[in-house]
């Protein structure tokens, strides 16, 4: 992938995206939470679904499409 098509990607409006670091994941273009479980949370994103597994889980934030869920993944 180019750089050019990496930078289109990453700004691509109506795609999921997950980013991860350290205890922090942020979850983009979130429009429905399905399930929240200590240690699963499934959002659908218009198109499909998206599920982080891992452990410790507590959303902590949960505005404008975006959310950030504190735990281990």
């Amino acid at each position: 992938m180019t750089i050019r098509e990496e930078l289109l990607f990453d700004f691509a409006v109506n795609m999921p995206r997950v980013l991860v670091t350290g205890e922090t994941t942020v979850v983009d273009n979130v429009k429905k939470l399905l399930v929240k479980t200590d240690r699963q949370v499934v959002v659908y994103n218009g198109r499909r679904c998206t599920s982080i597994s891992g452990h410790g889980f507590v959303v902590t934030t949960m505005k404008e499409e975006r959310m950030v869920i504190d735990g281990e993944v």
